[in-house]
């Protein structure tokens, strides 16, 4: 059976996850896609990257769509997409952001049993100069399959 997914069913997903993909183009207009780890609060979606390519198109073209998924299987998944606005935090925003990222990944390694570097973000295990955003989502929506 397919369907779509309640608000709360959508709310739910977006707070529980940690990984989604982001989708935004390039100067040039060309589409790139490539995971993340984030967090929700209930408005916007939060990351925190190295300073490069993605933040560089991101900020050229500001208007991105994030995908979070749930698979259990190839007939039973939950899948919501997100549109919205990005635009890079700074200061306590930034750190906010961070702290955010940061607790959701100790709490998922954690549950887990994942090896220590999953405790830290790609920045924090990379060292070098972290970029905090946010993207304030304007639209969501989202789909399911279930074999029942």
């Amino acid at each position: 059976m397919f369907g779509e997914l309640t608000p709360e069913a959508i709310e739910s997903l977006l707070h529980s996850e940690i990984f989604a993909r982001i989708a935004y183009v390039d100067r040039r207009g060309v589409p790139y896609i490539v995971p993340i780890t984030y967090a929700y609060d209930g408005e916007a979606i939060y990351g925190y990257s190295l300073l490069g390519a993605k933040i560089e198109y991101m900020s050229a073209h500001p208007e991105v769509c994030v995908e979070v998924d749930k698979i259990e299987s190839a007939a039973d998944w939950r899948s919501v997409t997100a549109r919205g606005t990005f635009r890079q935090v700074h200061g306590q925003a930034a750190e906010l952001a961070v702290e955010r990222i940061s607790d959701r990944l100790r709490t998922y390694a954690a549950a887990t049993s994942a090896p220590v570097p999953a405790w830290k973000s790609f920045v924090a295990r990379s060292g070098g100069p972290g970029i905090a955003y946010r993207i304030d989502v304007t639209a969501k929506q989202g789909r399911y399959s279930t074999s029942d």
